[in-house]
């Protein structure tokens, strides 16, 4: 018997990454799932794998016959040459490949048929869709497990990792779970609009470290892929120091001296008081500078970047021509909170991004409107961009005269470093705009409350409101004797 150490890559984009390095080579590994999961997607992507690598490599087919894994394969872009299928359903094959129909077979003629193949081929991957074909023969557990262990026991002597899909339903102890060295489990929630969610998880792994918990997934062309959930490792992140200018004198000396690097910044207001264009601003200024930032809008549409944009007087077309600014919408109904998370996460490490803007949080949030989890998710995401001593600027809308919706169950005081609020108040019959930081982990700040105005060249801010008392109420009242307003 052959056992390895050595890791083969499974050919799943982001699963890898999961493992560790990938599955450990002759050993057995179960890849669970309901109907409609990827299972099979999922298998022959490892396959394919092998024949990228070299590697001969079989599958042996118990649900679909080698046209309908031709035809899964070609629906991704692949072909399935230099990967041998044999399958047990089809009669036609007795003639080309010395398998037989399935109901004029008892199960240990299928075994050994099997065993058969793997002795003549010696595949160095090896995988069997789907186990739930072969239990409906045998409903002892025990003699169904021997029938398991023998093909687990063929796959160790010729050195080749075995991968077996099967699904969940069933009676449990007919499970050989205990035989796997390790098992996969993929899953999918049917949400009430939109696609489908989907994750996978690993139950169990021996001898090797991964990545536990639930790690988002799609199935797109091209195969299954699976986004990594993010590890914070702050104890090994290199200590960040350092200011980012906003751009604005006066709103750096309210900010004690601008932008940490390496710290996220959450800006809380209602609606229509300046949170996009607060961010539009300190992106154009730092895209200005050289530095890199990368905007996700999730409230509207580019276009209307674009035009709000223009309309204050802020030339964006040059510094996102230069890609020192770059644009980047989203459907938070189409992409899945994990997949965005390795996103932001990939365009700070592999691009060097310097600034990144969430705008906004609520909307990155319907993602995991349902998800208890949610926290935590946002948390670890924040915690890692600061720890690539990235800057990181998220907006969050609160309920107001005209939102009347509670709003979403978030603490910003928790999730990031620092928070700026902005508000509406009332004086002289007009609607005034006032900001102030409420927050800062890193050094000090101002405790004043400034006006602002919406303008030409996005937020300009004026004195502090030292005349006024209870600005932050909404309605405030007037203690000076001249009005000291913008």
């Amino acid at each position: 018997m052959s056992r390895s150490a050595t890791l083969v890559p499974t050919g799943i984009p982001g699963l890898d990454t999961v493992l560790q390095g990938g599955l450990r080579a002759g050993n057995l590994y179960f890849v669970e799932g309901d109907p409609g999961t990827g299972k099979t997607t999922f298998a022959l992507q490892f396959l394919l794998e092998g024949v990228r690598c070299g590697e001969r490599c079989l599958m042996i087919s118990l649900a679909e016959s080698p046209e309908e894994i031709d035809a899964i394969a070609a629906s991704h872009g692949w072909s399935t040459d230099g990967c041998t299928v044999r399958d047990l359903i089809d009669p036609n094959t007795v003639q080309s490949s010395a398998l037989f129909e399935v109901s004029e077979l008892a199960l240990e003629e299928r075994v050994h048929t099997m065993l058969a193949e793997m002795e003549a081929l010696k595949p160095q991957r090896l995988v069997l869709d789907t186990l739930s074909a072969l239990r409906i023969y045998n409903e002892q557990s025990g003699q169904f497990r021997h029938h398991v262990e023998r093909l687990r026991s063929k796959a160790a002597e010729l050195g080749a990792t075995l991968l077996v899909t099967d699904e969940r339903a069933g009676q449990r102890e007919l499970h050989p779970r205990s035989l796997a060295w390790g098992i996969i489990r993929m899953e999918q929630e049917v949400s009430p609009y939109g696609p489908s969610r989907r994750w996978l998880w690993v139950p169990k792994l021996r001898g090797q470290a991964y990545h536990g918990g639930v790690h988002h997934m799609r199935i797109l062309t091209g195969g299954v892929r699976v986004f990594p959930r993010l590890v914070v490792d702050r104890a090994a992140a290199p200590a960040q120091t350092g200011r980012l200018s906003s751009g604005s004198a006066p709103l750096d000396a309210l900010l004690g001296g601008g932008f940490e690097c390496g710290s996220s910044v959450g800006i809380v207001g209602p609606p229509g008081c300046g949170k996009s264009t607060l961010v539009s601003s300190v992106a154009m200024a730092a895209a200005e500078r050289g530095e890199r930032v990368a905007f996700y809008a999730f409230d509207e549409s580019l276009a209307t970047f674009r035009r709000r944009c223009a309309s204050q007087g802020l030339d964006v077309e040059p510094v996102i021509a230069s890609e020192r600014l770059a644009l980047r919408q989203i459907d938070p109904g189409q992409m899945p909170a994990g997949e965005l998370a390795r996103e932001l996460a990939d365009e700070v490490v592999r691009n060097g991004t310097q600034i990144i803007i969430i705008d906004s949080l609520n909307g990155y949030l319907q993602v995991m409107a349902d998800d208890p989890s949610v926290h935590l998710q946002v948390h670890d995401l924040l915690g890692y961009l600061s720890a690539q001593g990235a800057l990181t600027l998220v907006t969050l809308v609160q309920p107001s005269s005209v939102n009347r919706n509670p709003g979403l169950p978030v603490d910003l005081s928790y999730l990031t470093d620092s928070v700026v609020t902005q508000r509406y108040f009332e004086a002289y019959g007009e609607i005034r705009y006032a900001m102030a930081v409420m927050k800062k982990r890193h050094g000090d700040h101002e405790r004043t409350i400034r006006e602002y105005k919406i303008g030409q060249g996005g937020i300009v801010l004026g004195e502090p409101l030292t005349d006024f008392r209870g600005v932050l109420t909404g309605t405030p009242e007037y203690l000076g004797n001249a009005k000291p307003l913008l």
